[in-house]
This record gives C-alpha cells, sequence and structure tokens, in this order.
C-alpha cells in the first residue's frame, strides 16, 4: 500500500520545521553567560551576557552598569549604557586578542550570539 501525500506530509512537515536554520523559534528561551568584559582598554573583568532573543537584543551588565545593545537584521546595531542615555549606532568587531567589541565595550568568552 502506498501511503497517501497528506500522511507524508503529516510525517515530513514536523522534521522541517524543526530543522536548523530553516525556521527559529518565536520565542526563544532566554540565555545567560559568564564571560569577561572591558570598557576601552581597561582591564577585563567578569561580567554577564544576558539575551532575550539571541542575536537581536542583549546585554552586558559589568562595572555597576547594564549595557543593553539591539541588533535589527539589516547590519545596524545600536548600545546604550544604563536605561537613562540614548541609543548611538556601533559596529562589531573583533580585537587582536579575539574579543568581541561594539565601540568602546569588548567581550570574551563563549557568547552565544546565533
Amino acid at each position: 500500500m502506498i501511503p497517501s501525500i497528506g500522511f507524508t506530509l503529516t510525517l515530513i512537515t514536523p522534521l522541517v520545521l524543526i530543522a536548523p536554520g530553516i525556521v527559529r523559534p518565536a520565542l526563544a528561551e532566554p540565555v545567560a553567560v559568564d564571560v569577561e568584559c572591558r570598557w576601552s582598554h581597561e582591564a577585563w573583568e567578569p561580567c554577564r551576557f544576558e539575551a532575550d532573543a539571541v542575536g537581536s537584543r542583549w546585554n552586558l551588565a559589568f562595572n555597576d552598569h547594564r549595557i543593553q545593545f539591539e541588533h535589527d537584521g539589516t547590519g545596524l546595531m545600536r548600545m546604550r549604557i544604563n536605561e537613562r542615555s540614548s541609543w548611538n549606532s556601533v559596529q562589531a568587531s573583533w580585537s587582536e586578542e579575539g574579543a568581541l567589541c561594539w565601540g568602546e565595550v569588548c567581550a570574551r568568552g563563549d557568547l552565544p550570539m546565533d
């Protein structure tokens, strides 16, 4: 007996929807990891990377500051220090020592950015 097309699609559809990179869940679980951060060329210090939607909104918490980041998916990123400051455009770059930097703020460690 040959299965119907409806039966076949019922079996295949869940596999397609969970295949990596094809469809991402609408509500990703929050992520939090301990990394090291620094401001400008100051000494590295422990900080906390927290993300609501990995790759689009994240925070670095260190040195009595909470630095917020947003990425809109088009390559544009913005950053603000604490909630009272204004948003500033930043460009991500890699430092010579392998840290990910956004303007004057750098982080190194296991950053779950995607």
